[in-house]
């Protein structure tokens, strides 16, 4: 009967546990559920997302107890005689049985080694330490390696897109207004240089969730000659929180892994409300690969949605970051109830990169760019008039300063008359400049026009991070380097964390069989 209390007990946690997780989600609609079902990864769809969740399979909290576990007997801290008996009973409940839900959580093992070995053995699987450790990071660590993986899949179609539309000439916006001409690919490149600079910061946030506190007691250690750095190695760890007290208050590393999530939505949400501006029909610049339609005007076929979500997306995470900062603030810099939900904001953030991000990196794949309609627009505008004056310095010997106010007098002049860039007069230039320096410049409407033409502006802003497709095509093979240095680092950490496992379940065979 009182085994039976216990499993009903233990079954009710895990009920409660199921609900938290759920009402933690974000919310999303049906609709968009159903979208991202149809959406795959493309990078790490299938043997990556597998490789991570496999190594969680049995779940966090058994291979912490394990680990602990096992350096106990390693340590002889429970006694030489017992060794085999409890690690052979530790690999059964590695793999247990389906529908043995009685020995699951914080202390499963050791119900499992008291009911077959008795309580003077098995009452010593948790000896020296307490619950939290490593329960909130591992966690995130899991969802970390996941969302890690889809940013560098979002990074992967911005590049893809860049070097496809390198020679998409469009006009470039400051304040809302035509400032000089660049390519769509330049903009997606500057994008994905944001993202690839956040990403340094959630590299860093792995790293702080990769670090192991247990061992710290309940803030001072232990008198037993417990080994913290091995029992970080089974669990794939690259270190241990050192001072017992900071391991058990931890919360700072959970701060920045939705730091580092936030500034990557942030810059996502901006490019967002940009391609929503430039599909519409005053825009007219791009097109969606998957098309809706409104439930009420049957006119619209454009589904912006997903752009619109991204935002969502964005504002929720910096509530996050606000749900976390503010977990930890006014705590005692100790263990305190705080430290139970600080992966709440974390895990949150972590799976709104995979609602919010993956619908744009499919539509990413598959967007069509109207590049006449975009040359035409920038050829509307005096966006490249910056480069008339930097030609009427080099060819007239005046300075930049007086070259920019002829230009400017003469756009101003050009845009008052409806005159467009295409077909610029050189009689106006010269009426500006003599107004301005006292004689003509005497240049034909062909080079006026030419220095005016947004082609002209591309092929010459050669500078280093310019809009000139070589140049462009040279950051892309560098970001691309780049991106598979960061995949490799990826895969890295994986079999990092698999070959821990392994290192752990070997050793503990090695002494179940003495």
């Amino acid at each position: 009967m009182k085994r039976l209390h216990r499993r009903l007990f233990i079954i009710l946690l895990n009920i409660i546990s199921v609900f938290s997780i759920l009402l933690a989600q974000p919310p999303h609609d049906t609709k968009l559920r159903l979208l991202e079902g149809a959406w795959p990864r493309h990078c790490y769809e299938t043997d990556f997302i597998n490789r991570v969740n496999d190594l969680h399979k049995e779940g966090y909290e058994r291979w912490i107890n394990v680990a602990w576990a096992t350096m106990l007997i390693d340590k002889e801290i429970i006694p030489k005689e017992y060794g085999p008996e409890v690690a052979t009973l530790l690999l059964e409940c590695w793999k247990p049985d389906d529908d043995d839900d009685y020995y699951s959580g914080f202390v499963a093992e050791q119900n499992y080694v008291i009911d077959k070995l008795g309580k003077p053995v098995g009452g010593n699987i948790n000896i020296a330490r307490t619950s939290p450790p490593n329960r909130q990071t591992m966690p995130v660590r899991h969802k970390l390696l996941i969302a890690m993986s889809i940013i560098h899949d979002y990074q992967e179609a911005l590049i893809n897109t860049a070097e496809k539309y390198k020679m998409a000439i469009m006009p470039g916006y400051t304040h809302m207004r035509h400032a000089q001409t660049m390519t769509f690919g330049h903009y997606l490149l500057s994008v994905n240089d944001a993202v690839e600079r956040s990403m340094k910061i959630v590299e860093e946030s792995y790293n702080l969730m990769n670090l192991s506190e247990i061992g710290c007691g309940a803030l001072a250690g232990t008198s037993w000659d417990v080994d913290r750095n091995i029992v970080a190695d089974y669990l794939g760890m690259d270190g241990i929180i050192e001072n017992s007290n900071d391991a058990v208050g931890y919360s700072d590393g959970f701060l920045i892994v939705v730091a580092g999530i936030t500034n990557i939505m942030n810059i996502a949400s901006r490019m967002a409300l940009d391609l929503n501006y430039w599909s519409t029909l005053e825009y007219g610049f791009i097109e969606d690969q998957y098309r809706g339609d409104s439930f009420m005007m049957p006119q619209k076929n454009s589904n912006q949605a997903y752009l619109e979500r991204v935002r969502v997306g964005a504002a929720k995470t910096m509530g996050y970051l606000t749900d976390i900062a503010a977990m930890s603030t006014r705590c005692p810099h100790g263990d305190m109830v705080e430290m139970l939900h600080m992966q709440d904001g974390p895990i949150c953030a972590l799976d709104g990169i995979d609602s919010y991000l993956s619908p744009m990196i499919k539509q990413l794949n598959g967007i069509t760019v109207n590049e006449d309609r975009m040359l035409e627009v920038a050829r509307k505008g005096f966006s490249c008039a910056t480069e008339l004056a930097n030609q009427m310095v080099r060819d007239y010997g005046i300075d930049y300063r007086t070259a920019h106010e002829i230009v400017h007098y003469f756009v101003n002049e050009s845009e008052k008359k409806g005159i467009p860039a295409s077909q610029a007069k050189a009689d106006m230039l010269d009426e500006e400049a003599m107004k301005v320096i006292g004689k003509e410049l005497k240049m034909t409407d062909q080079r006026v026009r030419e220095l005016l033409d947004p082609i002209y502006f591309v092929r010459v802003t050669n500078s280093q991070g310019g809009i000139a497709p070589d140049e462009v095509q040279r950051m892309i093979e560098i970001r691309r380097k780049n991106l598979a240095d960061a995949t490799q680092r990826q895969f890295d950490r994986v079999k990092q964390l698999e070959d821990a496992q392994k290192m752990m379940l070997k050793h503990l065979k090695s002494i179940a069989k003495h």
